[in-house]
Parts: C-alpha cells; structure tokens; sequence
C-alpha cells in the first residue's frame, strides 16, 4: 500500500509519483482522474466508474486506501486545489508565492531544485516508453517539432540537434504566421512532437491536436497526465518542471532530451557520422568557429 495521501502536497502530485504502485484498476481510476479531473469535479463515484469500466465501491475505496474519509472528501480536496490553481494565473501571482531569504543563498537553493529534478526524473523515466518514442521518431518520414514560450529552447534544441542524426527534421515557429503553412504538408506516415509544461500554450496544444486530426502520430514531452498532451499523445514523456522562483525549470527535460538524442545517434550511428562529417565540411569552409589569429 502506497503512503498516506496527507503527508504529500497535494492529490495531483500524489497520483502521479505513486502511479506505477497501483493495482491496474487504481491505475484506471487515476489515469482518468489526472487527464479528467475538471470533470471529475463534477462526478459521483457511480458516475466515474461507469466512466472507466467498474464499480463505484472500488472508486470509494480507492479514496479511502489513500487516506480519505471517502470519495466526497477526495473530490472536496481536489476542488479546493484547482481552485487554488485557477486562482494563480500569471508569473506575477506565482512571484508573490516566493519570499526571498533573508541571507543569500538563493543560488544554491535554486541549483539544489534542478538537483532535485534531475533526480526525480532518474526515479521516474520509463525505458520502454523512452525507446518506443525513439523508435517512432525514427520510422516516420518526417519530423515536425512545436514548442512555444519558455519550451522554446527545448525543442529548437531537440530540432537542432536531431537533425545532424536524422533527414526531414522541421521546427515550428511563428515569427511570420508560415507555421500553418508547413503543416499543413503533414500527413500519416509522419510524426508530431510537442513539448509543453505549464501554463501550456494554446498554439502547442491546437497545432498538436491539428496534426492528431490529419492522422500523423503525436508523441509529447510534458509534466504528465494531467497535461492536456497526455490525451492526445502516443507516446508521452513526463519529467519535473518546477522552478524554484516564479518560472518553470527546463533543467530536467533538457537532461531527458539529451538522452533521447543520444539514443537516436546510438542507433543511427554509422549514418550520424557522416551526416556529421558532412557538417564540419561546411563548417570549416565559412570559418564559422572564432580562433585567434594566427593559430
């Protein structure tokens, strides 16, 4: 049995580490509650489980496994979080949530929180769902990549660097509204990837969901299964997202997206060299990298 939902921070966070500890029915149970809960709100225990294919008295017992009195004082908890969220729209509210230190040490707190991350999502990766997100990656024919605002980074570098290892790598972004343009090209042997923690982007999400509706196969990289990706995604890696002030962390998932990158040279390695000689070449021919002169 996992721990007491009452020593933990808060529901959504619980069923989410505590997933892979469920019985596959708790499994069910969680799995539409964390992708549902704005309409779990609204659901009576019989109605749930008629929503996943079981019977009311595993939803209240489930409830009271993980420390409730009963289902009503689950959905109780669950509402007063998400209000707490809705209420906490902006960086500026988040800001007012951080009181600074009194001494100065907010750079070793501030790296010991990407620290943290990077071991939480050690504890948390999944192999198989890593290998099967390369692996779809690799069989598709082309590659479209969409990231916005503060995931920006993550996926021009994901683009940036895939694209030495692997043919018909494709960025999206919006500086002359052309996104719409390409994507329009996509089609069902192709492969949508998007990257979004929150407050995730609308343009992410609807472009994600435009490229489900042209049949292309989604994989994502995201917070999890709360993320409105994880309903839509084929394959969906989850990695730590928080920051230690008033903006997310990126640290975690650029460490994910390293390895996924790695991954893919490993197994397209005689061919990733060459594209790469083929790089250096040109390289050396504009005398991209400074050096003194002289040398």
């Amino acid at each position: 049995m996992v721990d007491n939902i009452k020593d933990t921070i808060n529901i959504i966070d619980y069923l989410e580490f505590h997933f892979e500890e469920f019985t596959p029915t708790q499994k069910r149970i969680s799995d539409y509650i964390l992708s549902n809960y704005q309409e779990v709100l609204f659901l009576t225990a019989e109605e749930l489980a008629l929503k996943i294919n079981t019977t009311s008295s595993s939803v209240v017992r489930f409830a009271q496994e993980i420390g409730y009195n009963g289902y009503p004082d689950f959905r109780k908890n669950l509402r007063n979080l998400i209000s707490k969220r809705l209420n906490i729209n902006g960086q500026s509210e988040k800001a007012k949530q951080y009181k600074p230190f009194k001494d100065n040490n907010i750079l070793d707190m501030s790296i010991l929180n990407d620290a943290k991350s990077i071991n939480e999502l050690i504890e948390m990766k999944d192999n198989k769902k890593i290998e099967k997100f390369v692996k779809l990656i690799l069989q598709s024919k082309n590659k479209y990549i969409a990231a916005s605002r503060t995931s920006f980074s993550l996926g021009h570098f994901l683009y940036f660097k895939m694209r030495k290892i692997v043919p018909n790598v494709f960025f999206l972004n919006n500086y002359d509204q052309g996104i719409f343009d390409t994507l329009q090209e996509i089609k069902p042997k192709d492969m949508f990837i998007a990257i979004s923690f929150p407050r995730y982007t609308n343009l992410t999400v609807d472009l994600a969901k435009y490229a489900k509706s042209k049949r292309a196969k989604v994989i994502s990289i995201t917070n999890g299964r709360i993320s409105p990706l994880y309903k839509i995604s084929e394959v969906c890696l989850f990695c730590p997202y928080k920051g230690f002030t008033f903006f997310n962390s990126n640290v975690a998932a650029m460490a994910l997206i390293n390895a996924i990158i790695s991954r893919i040279f490993g197994i397209n390695y005689h061919s990733g060299i060459e594209n790469l000689k083929k790089e250096d070449a040109i390289i050396k021919d504009f005398n991209i990298w400074f050096k003194e002169k002289g040398i």
